[in-house]
């Protein structure tokens, strides 16, 4: 088994795309017990792809923004950035944030903005300069720190992160993943977070899961 290797894979293959993207990602054998790459995300790659194109051709959305939190290697970034958005990939962990620059260089892709950086304080800052995106992807860990110790639980703090998120979202045209792994959160706790936080107008073009 090599230590490294790289595989492929085409954004919406299955759809009608006249030009589908194919992303090319490094994966590698590390002491965390990842590869890399969690394979059940392509779903939302799709999503992500297909939502970023009606944006740019039916709304006439000029490269539309996307904030990217928790990216991990980027896989999410990578399909945003292959449909023609503006995209902000945050990690808390300078190593990941390396491996996704080599992610995006090995998809012949470029200028996605890298931030090694907490989340929460991230969001909060974007709230006060008043910034706006038209997609944010949250993949959040039940468990997890920031560059500099800051402690994250998700079920202590995923209501104040929806809140900042709804602030920062577009008031139109726009997209929300959320990704949970967390055993003690279930798909009506989820919808209810949506609605607590997302408006109601806001929850047909929400994506849970």
């Amino acid at each position: 088994m090599p230590d490294q290797w790289q595989i492929k894979y085409t954004v919406n293959q299955n759809e009608k795309e006249k030009n589908p993207a194919t992303l090319t990602f490094r994966l590698g054998l590390t002491a965390f017990k990842h590869v890399g790459i969690f394979p059940e995300q392509s779903a939302n790659w799709d999503y992500i792809f297909n939502n970023i194109k009606a944006l740019s051709n039916t709304h006439q959305v000029a490269s539309p923004k996307v904030l990217n939190l928790f990216a991990y290697t980027g896989g999410a970034s990578l399909a945003a950035k292959a449909a023609g958005a503006d995209v902000t990939h945050l990690d808390s962990i300078k190593q990941v944030v390396t491996w996704a620059n080599e992610n995006m260089e090995l998809s012949g892709l470029n200028n996605i903005r890298w931030v090694v950086e907490d989340a929460m304080k991230y969001v909060k800052r974007e709230v006060k300069r008043g910034k706006k995106y038209h997609g944010i992807i949250l993949d959040p860990p039940a468990y997890g720190h920031g560059p500099n110790g800051e402690n994250w639980q998700l079920e202590n703090q995923i209501n104040e992160m929806m809140h900042c998120v709804a602030q920062l979202l577009e008031p139109e045209n726009h997209f929300i993943i959320l990704n949970t792994y967390s055993l003690g959160f279930s798909s009506l706790i989820i919808e209810n977070l949506f609605h607590q936080t997302i408006t109601q107008k806001d929850i047909s073009n929400a994506e849970t899961g």
